[in-house]
């Protein structure tokens, strides 16, 4: 039995140790298919090497989660561009640039490209696997709003965000974290609706930057 308990605790830890130390070396050197390996990985690594974990209907949708995730979406997209351009013009002292239609058009295709390299593979390993099952026991809701298991989750999801892009402003990553860890507890442990919120969120931010150079 204490092994089977340790094992549970291990296998987490040295997952996490291998993906995090993947991300940075493989970005480190500028490895060419690192766009690939590395989402496969985060798919790979937990059900080649975890056997508790054996996901099913992850991926469904369900009714708990869409109203949460239209809320947040609608407000979303209403008060983040403002806030957005008030940072970057206001404090970093940025300019404003003349997106052409291409260029608005290159960002939504980079957002839909990274729904596989990045918003489901990261989904089913942060969300679906470290939070929804290692993570399980920590359910307990901090200012009855975040559990600790998305806390802990989505500091992990900072921190190798970081090390991915070998810069530690991504560890502000940890933010939108919270909502996705949010949207699939109150879908019960599925991801659909963090998927779909990474997938707005991240297609947002590239026609964005597009305003600015």
């Amino acid at each position: 039995m204490a092994e089977k308990k340790f094992s549970k605790i291990i296998t987490p830890i040295l997952l996490l140790a291998a993906i995090s130390v993947l991300s940075f070396f493989m970005n480190k050197y500028r490895f060419s298919a690192r766009h690939f390996v590395f989402p496969a990985a985060l798919f790979i690594l937990p059900i080649l090497f975890d056997r508790t974990f054996r996901p099913k209907k992850i991926f469904l949708p369900s009714k708990e989660g869409l109203k949460l995730f239209l809320w947040v979406t609608l407000a979303t997209l209403v008060f983040y561009p403002p806030l957005f351009f008030a940072y970057n013009l206001g404090f970093m002292h940025r300019a404003l640039a003349d997106s052409t239609s291409k260029e608005l058009l290159n960002a939504v295709t980079k957002g839909l490209i990274a729904i596989a390299v990045a918003a489901i593979p990261e989904e089913f390993f942060f969300r679906g696997y470290i939070q929804e099952h290692v993570f399980s026991a920590f359910d307990k809701k901090i200012l009855k709003i975040v559990s600790l298991k998305n806390l802990f989750t989505s500091l992990l999801f900072g921190l190798v965000h970081a090390l991915a892009f070998l810069d530690i402003t991504r560890a502000a990553t940890f933010f939108p974290s919270l909502l996705f860890g949010l949207f699939t507890e109150k879908s019960k442990g599925r991801i659909f609706y963090s998927i779909s919120y990474h997938v707005v969120s991240n297609i947002l931010a590239f026609i964005l930057w597009t305003f600015i150079k």
